[in-house]
């Protein structure tokens, strides 16, 4: 539509709007094709990547199937059904409305959002945050969103490889069992089938007589000490090509090829020793603490994402020190070119199946069927990939029924038996040991509340949404065992406000503002949470504020929220096993969103101290009881010796304590390394003094971090002084008086290795270069407050 001109650019203004008409129409789609006249005598499929969503399809003016699945394939076989020369296809297919108009709604959804009792999406297998979710509009996709083709063969073909890899204990061994589903054209039909395992020559042959229709053909091989897979930061993401060949008569008829990776996955749920149980996951019996984002459909129109938009956003990922993502359940499959960037780059991957916030209709046959037939398809496609290692069954189902009242009306739970039956039987049928699964996110296996924070995965949503609201201090206290989504607001940047922004309507609060606006922004406050933080933090309102001090004052307070939240849980390693917030990419550009990178994929101010707190050697200062604890945290396999300094910095540049001593960090922990009495720091003054701990090696500052227990409005400030010197491809940053969030690079486009950082007084702070002329200051954190108090 776009590309035809019918609609305008979707992201800019208030177009959006006027393109919702598209979902409510009847469309039909029309191909008059020739076919080979080799091919009409052999067995013939149509085959559609995605329809999008209720379709009938029309060959030749003959109804040949209908399809309502937006998430799996639709194979059709024509065979017989082509003529000679030209053949007709017809389309008609809707964006699902029409179909659920009249299905069952208070059943299932008894909610005030009229939003819900309109589109009834608990009823349609498509993506569901396309209903309108807070990060994304309503705009209802609808139409072939996929390639679409023919296939024809002779006698057989390979529907699918799905390699079952089982580690021994000591990873010494790999039984590999290769399932190759072969359609055959008829039966008795003798075939061989030979594997190889090209990089090591490898291989096993065996004969077959198939049947006809797709069928699993398992042949076996042993592995002898596989180089192994493992996750970025803790070793090479091996692969291996996995290669299957059907000969017939000595002469291959088909081949196709897996790339897969040997590795164990298991989860240790151990008991506690102070609450509750561990939810630590282990990759080849190494714990690896979990780092990332939760990744969401890359555009509200799904199929504009090509794979050099999903290589992009996977290697600014990666670039921020990820190993982990998880794919939320309100999207789509994450789909085989961003699972093998994933297997490629040594990103783990935790995927929920597509259920997300609602209660769906598992008690209804045919909805149960259509389910049956979408997970049994994911689970054979992405099987081979290494880096997925845990499936979970849906977002927030389990908590919805505990806390939301899912269980207090009309039908009561009538999803649980596809998340804790159909899922796990199909996962043990079809990938008995290549995941874990777990039923829901977040879920308790202890019959606790699903969201308890010392049982299986968390949601911490106490900050931003609940009871902490904007006290982004309180991340200090929590205790989760692997939070896996929780975040902070924050404003994208400058470029891409002023990209989708009308130039009439570039101000705070405008019309298309918070027409592109988060939401949640103003769920629990009518003032707006994000505006709230301003006030909170900052001590101003935020209507006093320029269109700039207010976007740079947003996402500095956005990057000081995510810091926190990651600070708090790594510093716990592994008594916390991962730090993974919500989320990670945009689907649109908004005014306000929870991303690092936006959706013009321009870094936001939090990316890089993101990046930083990620960093697999990191020091964190803990206000812990009476102490100031100093923790210092070497993901590394080999232990790390460096120096550490640490004390008092006053802002105006004096330094009352400090410290100085070698210190070894032992690998895969974080570990206590220095403390002091807390009163020395309140002594000293809250409001005019930070504590600081830095490691260095060799005169390169390694990680940094300070603490404030005064908040930003109620702390001092000095005129920035920032020196810069350089030294070959490194730049030298200090200053005599400390210095909030130097920044760089407002917009986000450039390629400087590191933004949005402070300066310690006397301290210097080094940052590789490649561009000389790249690197001046364009505002600070101290330049805003003065501006602000003054």
């Amino acid at each position: 539509m776009q590309k035809k001109g019918i609609v305008s650019d979707l992201n800019y203004g208030v177009n959006y709007l006027s393109a919702r008409w598209v979902s409510e129409q009847y469309w039909q789609y029309f191909k008059r094709f020739e076919v080979p006249e080799d091919a009409l005598k052999k067995s013939i499929y149509l085959q559609f990547e995605r329809l999008d969503y209720s379709a009938k399809i029309y060959l030749n003016g003959a109804l040949i199937a209908s399809h309502e699945n937006a998430f799996i394939p639709c194979k059709v076989e024509i065979t017989g059904k082509l003529k000679e020369g030209e053949n007709m296809l017809v389309v008609a297919i809707e964006s699902g409305l029409y179909d659920v108009a009249d299905k069952n709604m208070l059943d299932y959804n008894n909610v005030a959002n009229l939003n819900v009792h309109l589109n009834k999406r608990h009823w349609l297998r498509k993506p569901q945050y396309q209903f309108s979710w807070d990060w994304n509009p309503t705009l209802i996709n609808v139409g072939i969103t996929g390639d679409v083709s023919l296939l024809w063969y002779d006698n057989a073909r390979i529907d699918n490889i799905v390699p079952w890899i089982k580690m021994s204990d000591d990873l010494s061994l790999a039984n590999l069992t290769i399932r190759s589903f072969i359609e055959g054209a008829k039966d008795n039909n003798e075939v061989t089938i030979e594997a190889t395992l090209l990089e090591t020559g490898q291989k096993v042959i065996q004969a077959f007589n198939l049947t006809k229709g797709i069928k699993p053909y398992e042949v076996k091989m042993n592995i002898n000490n596989p180089k192994l897979w493992w996750p970025v930061g803790q070793g090479d993401p091996n692969l291996y090509s996995l290669k299957v060949d059907i000969k017939m008569d000595g002469e291959i008829i088909d081949s196709d090829t897996r790339r897969i990776g040997f590795r164990k996955i298991e989860i240790d749920q151990s008991k506690h020793p102070e609450e509750g149980r561990y939810f630590t996951i282990k990759i080849n019996n190494r714990p690896v603490f979990m780092k990332g984002g939760n990744w969401v459909p890359a555009d509200m129109i799904y199929s504009n994402v090509d794979r050099k938009r999903t290589e992009e956003l996977v290697d600014l990922a990666v670039d921020a020190n990820f190993n982990m993502l998880r794919i939320w359940g309100g999207g789509l499959f994450a789909g085989n070119d961003l699972l093998e960037l994933c297997d490629e780059k040594g990103l783990l991957v935790w995927h929920d199946f597509l259920f997300a916030c609602s209660k769906y209709p598992g008690d209804n046959a045919n909805f149960y069927r259509n389910v049956k037939k979408e997970v049994t398809w994911a689970v054979r496609e992405f099987a081979y990939h290494p880096s997925l290692v845990v499936w979970g069954g849906n977002n927030e189902l389990e908590w919805g029924a505990w806390d939301w009242g899912y269980a207090d009306a009309n039908k009561v739970v009538p999803d649980y038996i596809i998340f804790h039956h159909l899922i796990p039987v199909i996962l043990k049928q079809e990938s008995p040991d290549n995941h874990f699964y777990w039923p829901s996110s977040p879920y308790s296996d202890d019959h606790e509340s699903p969201n308890s924070p010392v049982y299986g995965d968390q949601h911490p949503w106490g900050v931003s949404l609940q009871k902490d609201s904007t006290n982004m201090w309180a991340y200090r206290e929590y205790v989760d065992r692997f939070p896996n989504e929780g975040g902070v607001l924050g404003a994208s940047s400058p470029a891409t406000l002023r990209q989708f922004l009308p130039e009439s309507e570039q101000y705070m609060r405008s019309f298309t503002w918070d027409l592109h606006d988060n939401s949640m922004n103003f769920a629990s406050e009518k003032e707006g949470i994000t505006y709230r933080f301003i006030e909170d933090w900052l001590g101003v309102n935020y209507k006093t504020m320029s269109f700039d001090d207010y976007v740079f004052a947003s996402g500095l307070l956005h990057a000081e929220g995510l810091a926190e939240y990651i600070n708090n849980y790594h510093r716990r390693m592994f008594s916390s096993s991962s730090a993974i917030f919500w989320m990670y990419n945009d689907s649109w550009p908004v005014t306000h969103g929870w991303t690092i990178v936006d959706y013009y994929l321009r870094k936001k101010l939090a990316y890089h101290p993101v990046r930083r707190a990620f960093k697999q050697l990191s020091v964190v200062v803990v206000n812990e009881n009476s102490k100031i604890n100093i923790y210092g945290i070497n993901e590394k396999q080999e232990k790390w010796k460096g120096r550490l300094q640490y004390g008092l910095f006053n802002t105006n540049g004096e330094i009352p304590l400090s410290e100085e001593r070698n210190v070894t960090l032992p690998p895969n922990a974080s570990t206590l390394i220095a403390s002091f009495d807390k009163s020395i720091f309140e002594k000293a003054g809250f409001n005019k003094h930070g504590a600081f701990a830095v490691l260095n090696k060799e005169n390169v500052n390694v990680s940094q971090h300070r603490l404030f227990l005064s908040r930003f409005k109620d702390l001092s400030y000095q005129k920035p002084e920032v020196n810069i010197d350089l030294e070959g491809d490194l730049a030298i940053i200090s200053s005599p008086v400390y210095v909030w969030g130097v920044c760089l690079d407002m917009d986000g486009e450039s390629n400087i290795s590191d933004n949005c950082f402070d300066l310690l007084p006397g301290i210097p702070y080094t940052m590789k270069i490649t561009d000389k002329n790249k690197i001046p200051v364009k505002m600070t954190g101290n330049d805003l407050m003065l501006n602000l108090l003054n």
